[in-house]
């Protein structure tokens, strides 16, 4: 069993150096969105060594109980660790530091507990007991891995991303790993399911980062070309042009109409995307496929309009939203006919603004 044990333990950490060189040479991740993902897998690593060393030197000599002691330590403190920093590398999270400061506390805890015998204990013949504390350790990784899926949730979202069920499987191989240790002490697949969901959360990321505009947030022009080929009927196609932004840009200069792209996007995303889905096709021009509430798209259009009034302050009177829409029902009017007839009416209440 040993030897079984070591070999899944070599392949969890050469995939983990895998996936690490993978992070480094992605020209499409951030340097700081690159130290996140690889820290990720430097405390799973730390994790998987402290489990390792501990199995081998339980009930070994005991000139090696102070080194079995460090490495469950190790091994308790490391844990809980590892859903917060995926929470940090692959969702939202919003007060980072308290995301810190529990990974600390937790460490501060366990080297307390190691010194009362409370969550471990290694007996004088060198065996590891767990201790009457222990449930508090399997408290601190549930939590961990229940904040991971929150902080992913949350930042999908903000991603216009739609849930789809990579990250409940994710959270179901975690479960299966470490329910299967905590049936049968032998098998231990707990880390190795924690790589293997690691490595499927960053190529998820990935994928949709790829699919969002880096300005707006909003789906890009692919995604939007992918889904004028899909749609049939039923659907609003709705178009967005922020009036007079060239005069934003050569006024205040391109950072602010960067800025007021910003703006803009999140506001569409605010009021319509929860009807449907939100693009940048170009420019300063957007477009929303409304799949829900496309019967009275005015409503949702008079809702726009009021929030980006609110934004005048900050760009000028300049500043407003030109908007069209028409229907698509696949039958007398297509994809790109309604598309067109949209845009020709944003077209025309632009006219209208200038």
């Amino acid at each position: 069993m040993s030897d079984l044990y070591t070999v899944v333990v070599f392949i969890t950490l050469f995939t983990l150096i895998i996936n690490i060189m993978g992070v480094i040479s992605n020209g499409l991740v951030s340097q700081k969105n690159k130290n996140e993902i690889i820290a990720v897998s430097l405390v799973i690593g730390i994790a998987v060594i402290g489990e390792w060393i501990g199995v081998e030197t339980n009930g070994a000599a005991s000139s090696l109980i102070l080194l079995h002691k460090a490495a469950k330590l190790v091994e308790f403190c490391a844990a809980p660790a590892i859903g917060v920093t995926a929470a940090i590398a692959y969702g939202k999270v919003k007060r980072i530091r308290l995301a810190y400061v529990f990974i600390a506390c937790h460490a501060v805890f366990e080297i307390w507990a190691m010194l009362n015998g409370w969550v471990f204990f290694i007996d004088s013949d060198n065996i590891y007991h767990r201790g009457s504390l222990y449930w508090l350790y399997i408290a601190a990784c549930i939590f961990s891995v229940l904040y991971c899926f929150i902080c992913m949730v949350i930042g999908y979202k903000n991603y216009q991303a739609r849930f789809n069920g990579v990250m409940a499987l994710v959270m179901c191989l975690l479960a299966f790993g470490v329910s299967v240790q905590m049936v049968n002490s032998e098998i231990r697949v707990d880390y190795l399911c924690a790589v293997i969901g690691n490595i499927f959360l960053y190529n998820n990321r990935g994928s949709i980062v790829n699919q969002v505009d880096k300005t707006t947030r909003l789906l890009n022009r692919r995604c939007f070309d992918r889904k004028a080929e899909s749609v049939k009927s039923n659907v609003c196609v709705m178009v967005f042009d922020i009036n007079k932004f060239k005069i934003i840009n050569d006024t205040y200069g391109h950072a602010v109409g960067d800025e007021c792209l910003k703006d803009v996007g999140k506001i569409i995303f605010s009021v319509y995307g929860k009807h449907g889905q939100c693009y940048r096709i170009g420019g300063d021009e957007l477009c929303v496929i409304l799949n829900k509430y496309f019967e009275n798209p005015e409503k949702l259009n008079a809702r726009l309009h009021r929030e980006a009034a609110k934004l005048r302050p900050k760009y000028g009177d300049i500043f407003g939203i030109s908007v069209g829409y028409a229907y698509c029902d696949g039958s007398k009017t297509t994809f790109a006919e309604a598309f067109k007839k949209a845009d020709e009416m944003m077209y025309e209440n632009k006219k209208i603004n200038f």
